[in-house]
């Protein structure tokens, strides 16, 4: 496990476990570590991370971070502040915001604590439109993505992609 990473470059983004779930089901985990950035959790999720597992997704490319003293701290009384977001989740907030970088999350109670601490926070359909904005996968290919999420009883912001899956199917008969 590395410590300390410098994640003050927007090149690198927190993410949690729903995220890398909605990834493993829309069969997109090899791809997203192809993006030029770097995806980084706390060492307190580790341990939720059986299917897909961690080595497997640690030799793609995921980093791990711990948190310090500060870090424990402030999650500690975010969890007396929110009431769902586990303290697993609560640990990916707190890394985000100490390193001022954008969350990637699909869990609703985790992005309304991100919203309320004032942290950059995207879902899974965001992260499949920088896959295709970058050429790495096709509009098809992301419309089958989602799909196979949602098939997989996934359930990523529903807003979110609801916008993005409107633009793809745009995208994708301005290419056919």
């Amino acid at each position: 496990m590395k410590e300390n990473l410098s994640l003050s470059d927007p090149q690198f983004y927190v993410v949690d476990t729903n995220t890398i779930f909605d990834l493993h089901y829309g069969k997109l985990l090899p791809i997203v570590f192809q993006l030029p950035c770097k995806f980084v959790i706390t060492n307190f999720i580790i341990h939720e991370l059986r299917n897909p597992p961690f080595h497997l997704l640690s030799s793609m490319g995921l980093l791990v971070e711990n948190l310090g003293p500060d870090g424990v701290k402030e999650l500690m009384g975010m969890m007396g502040k929110y009431e769902r977001p586990s303290y697993e989740d609560i640990s990916v907030l707190v890394l985000a915001k100490s390193r001022n970088t954008v969350l990637i999350t699909g869990d609703e109670a985790l992005r309304l604590a991100a919203a309320d601490s004032h942290v950059d926070c995207h879902g899974t359909c965001w992260l499949i439109d920088y896959l295709a904005n970058q050429s790495l996968i096709s509009f098809t290919q992301a419309i089958a993505a989602y799909d196979l999420i949602r098939k997989n009883r996934r359930n990523p912001p529903f807003d979110e992609c609801k916008s993005l899956l409107a633009q793809w199917k745009q995208r994708q008969k301005l290419l056919e």
